[in-house]
């Protein structure tokens, strides 16, 4: 913290010597976002601009990761910081610079990168099963998941009427849910990520794992299959003790997808999977989870 805060001042310094001493420096900046960057030891770190720019137009950004002070500066957000050491947790701070001096930091809590395998048997169309890879990032202070994103690829498709490969992939981009559960005697959050930004997958229910299985956002919503738009979703259970323990049967009763999307399977009905001890009901295609491992980045 010293050596942050020396930093900090340091720049002030810098800036004033260059800028004078007449003017106010930018408010803080806010909402600081962190996901694991391209290549690993890298990070993208998103923020909002500061409500107050200061006496002068804000010149650049600097996001600092701690331990070990790692500096990157850019004009905006996000900015892509490298030279993170892959597996260790850090805290982020970012600053604004006018000027006459730099903002108060903002700064994330102590934060890791996570990826996560989700399997869901589907018994009747072995030996191809559905499979939902991701990534999150963990809060640890605050013991807040977000960025869960990644890629739900599903056991078969309909094709010329047969049921059968190839796999059919769709991509999972917002994370809009994320509830706290107590399951197996083990605190944690059941995280949702979804292919549009609406939480309302199924027609007329909204979203529910084991509910109503029909195609649509609202109630009335065109099928997909006659040129409607559908959702889908995965969700995986994180232990906030720790991500990477294994998963006891409780928590993988409460796993489940679905895809409601233009192309899916089994023409109005969506391709599901959850377990009748979690939901009331198997998957469509008796689909149910087995699996899921989760591994830091």
């Amino acid at each position: 913290m010293r050596i942050k805060i020396f930093l900090i001042l340091a720049l002030t310094i810098s800036l004033a010597a260059c800028g004078g001493d007449s003017g106010t420096a930018p408010g803080s900046p806010t909402g600081v976002s962190v996901s694991a960057g391209p290549a690993a030891g890298t990070a993208i770190v998103s923020f909002t601009a500061p409500a107050s720019s200061g006496s002068s137009a804000i010149t650049s950004y600097t996001v600092i990761a701690s331990p070990g002070n790692i500096t990157a500066t850019g004009p905006a957000s996000p900015i892509t910081i490298t030279g993170l050491t892959p597996q260790t947790a850090y805290t982020y701070s970012v600053v604004a610079a006018n000027s006459d001096g730099i903002s108060a930091p903002a700064t994330s809590g102590l934060l890791s990168f996570y990826s996560v395998v989700e399997t869901f048997n589907e018994p009747m169309t072995q030996p191809n099963n559905t499979i939902f890879t991701g990534t999150f990032t963990y809060d640890a202070t605050n013991k807040t998941v977000s960025n869960l994103m990644g890629s739900l690829t599903e056991s078969m498709t309909k094709v010329g009427g047969v049921y059968g490969p190839p796999m059919k992939t769709v991509q999972l981009l917002d994370q809009l849910s994320s509830a706290p559960v107590t399951l197996g005697g083990v605190a944690g959050l059941l995280v949702t990520t979804f292919a549009l930004d609406t939480t309302n997958t199924f027609d007329p229910s909204g979203f529910a794992p084991g509910g109503t299985q029909y195609y649509g956002l609202s109630t009335g919503a065109a099928n997909p299959a006659a040129g409607g738009v559908g959702n889908a979703y995965a969700m995986i259970f994180v232990n906030t003790a720790d991500p990477t323990a294994p998963l006891v049967q409780a928590q993988i009763d409460n796993l489940a997808y679905a895809d409601c999307t233009a192309g899916g399977m089994m023409m109005t009905t969506c391709m599901t999977g959850t377990t009748v001890a979690g939901y009331g009901k198997k998957g469509t295609m008796m689909g149910q989870p087995v699996s899921q491992v989760i591994t830091k980045q």
